[in-house]
C-alpha cells in the first residue's frame, strides 16, 4: 500500500477525530443548533485548512512519525545561548546548512537533538539564497534525506522539522517555485526639497541613517563608489539595495568630507511608508531578509524567524526544501532541496566565502523618484 496515501489517510483521520470531539462537546449542552453549527465550522476548516487546523498540537503530533528521521539530522543554531535559526546536517562529518541572515556576523553554535553542542565555523554564504554553510567538529552524524528530483507540489502537506519529537508547524504548499525579487532596503531619511542637492532634511529615529551617525544638512555624495550628486540619483542608488546590504557612503558636512557606513534595514515601525508592511505583519514577527531569492516556493506554515534555516519535509519524510524566511502573515518561503543541493559544493569549498553583503540585483525597473522621503519599499514581489 502506498506510504503517501497511508499518511494522507492518517492525517485526515486525526483531523476528523478532532472534529468529532468538537461536535460531541456541543451536543453535551444539548441544543441541536449548537451541534449543527459546530459541524458546519468543522467542515469549513477541513475544506479550507486554517492556521488553527494546521498548527494545532494534535495535528502536529500526527506528523511525529513523518519528521522522526529528519529530526535526528536537524540542529538548533544558537548565538549567546539563544536559538536564532534551525539548521540541517548535510554531511556526516559536520556540515550544516542554515539561514545566513540570522547569524548577524557572530560565531554560532549548533545544538544537536541528542543534546550535544558544538562551536561552528561559517565556511560559506550564498547571498542569492541567503544560505550559510557551517562546520562543526563532529563525526558520524545522521544526515538529511533530500528529495533530489521533483519540486514540492502545490497542495502538498509539509512539516517544519526541529530537533524535537514533533514538528514546529505544519502547512500546505501554496505557490510553485519562482524567483522572489528583492525588497528595497531602508536608510531612513527625508531630503531637502528646496534644492536638487542630496541634502538630508530629517533622520528617522531608530533608522540605519541614525545608527550610522548621519545628521540633518549632511549631503550624501557617493554610495559604494557611485556618485549621488542629486536627490533623484541618490534615491535611485539606495533603491538598488536590500535589507542587510552595506552602504559605504561619502558625505559632506559643512566644509568636511567624511566616510560612514550603514547597513540597510526593512522599514522601521512608525515610519510613514511602513503601512503595507504593518498590514501584512499584523502582529506577526517577520524575517529581516524575507525577499530576494533566486528560487523559492511559498507555503502557508506559520513560522518565527528563529524557525527558519532548517528542513521542510513531505509526508514521506523526505526534505523538499529549507525554510528561508517568514515573509508575511500567512506566507513563508523555502529554497527547494534540488536547488540547495547544487550550491553545497561552492558553500563547502570556499568558493563562496563569508563576507558582508554589499550589493544585490536591483529590481528590473527603476522609476524616477521626486519625493521627500525614500521610495516605499516593495513588499512581496515575485516573477
Amino acid at each position: 500500500m502506498n506510504h503517501r496515501w497511508m499518511m494522507n489517510r492518517y492525517v485526515m483521520l486525526a483531523v476528523v477525530s478532532l472534529l468529532t470531539v468538537s461536535v460531541a462537546r456541543a451536543q453535551e449542552n444539548d441544543p441541536l443548533n449548537q451541534a449543527g453549527e459546530a459541524l458546519r465550522n468543522a467542515m469549513r476548516r477541513v475544506m479550507i485548512p486554517s492556521s488553527k487546523l494546521t498548527d494545532g498540537p494534535q495535528v502536529r503530533s500526527a506528523f511525529r512519525e513523518v519528521v522522526a528521521d529528519a529530526a535526528e539530522a536537524t540542529v538548533a543554531v544558537r548565538l549567546n545561548g539563544k536559538q536564532v535559526a534551525l539548521g540541517g546536517i548535510v554531511g556526516r562529518d559536520g556540515w550544516v546548512i542554515t539561514k545566513a541572515d540570522q547569524l548577524k556576523g557572530e560565531t554560532p553554535t549548533c545544538k544537536l537533538k541528542d543534546g550535544r553542542e558544538f562551536d561552528a565555523r561559517v565556511v560559506g554564504i550564498d547571498n542569492k539564497y541567503d544560505m550559510a554553510m557551517l562546520k562543526i567538529e563532529a563525526k558520524n552524524l545522521p544526515v538529511l534525506s533530500l528529495k533530489r528530483d521533483d519540486d514540492a507540489t502545490v497542495g502538498e502537506w509539509v512539516a517544519t522539522v526541529a530537533p524535537d519529537r514533533d514538528p514546529v508547524a505544519v502547512g500546505i504548499v501554496a505557490v510553485d517555485t519562482r524567483r522572489i525579487r528583492p525588497q528595497r532596503g531602508w536608510l531612513g531619511i527625508q531630503m531637502d526639497t528646496s534644492t536638487d542637492r542630496p541634502r538630508i532634511a530629517l533622520v528617522y529615529e531608530g533608522s540605519a541613517a541614525e545608527q550610522a551617525g548621519l545628521l540633518v544638512n549632511d549631503e550624501i555624495v557617493e554610495i559604494n563608489g557611485e556618485a549621488t550628486n542629486d536627490r533623484e540619483r541618490l534615491f535611485r542608488t539606495i533603491g538598488k539595495y536590500s535589507p542587510g546590504d552595506l552602504l559605504a557612503m561619502k558625505i559632506k558636512r559643512g566644509s568636511e568630507s567624511l566616510s560612514v557606513e550603514a547597513v540597510l534595514t526593512p522599514p522601521v515601525k512608525g515610519m510613514p511608508n511602513d503601512r503595507r508592511q504593518f498590514q501584512n505583519n499584523l502582529g506577526s514577527e517577520l524575517s529581516d531578509r524575507r525577499f530576494g531569492f533566486d528560487a523559492a516556493f511559498q507555503h502557508d506554515t506559520v513560522l518565527k524567524p528563529v524557525d527558519c534555516g532548517g528542513p521542510l519535509v513531505d509526508l514521506e519524510g523526505h526534505v523538499v526544501g529549507f525554510n528561508i524566511s517568514r515573509s508575511g502573515r500567512t506566507e513563508s518561503y523555502a529554497i527547494p532541496a534540488n536547488v540547495a543541493i547544487t550550491r553545497f559544493y561552492d558553500l563547502m569549498s570556499g568558493n563562496l566565502p563569508p563576507k558582508v553583503r554589499n550589493k544585490v540585483d536591483a529590481p528590473d525597473e527603476e522609476q524616477p523618484v521626486n519625493a521627500e522621503s525614500e521610495p516605499e519599499p516593495e513588499e512581496a514581489s515575485a516573477e
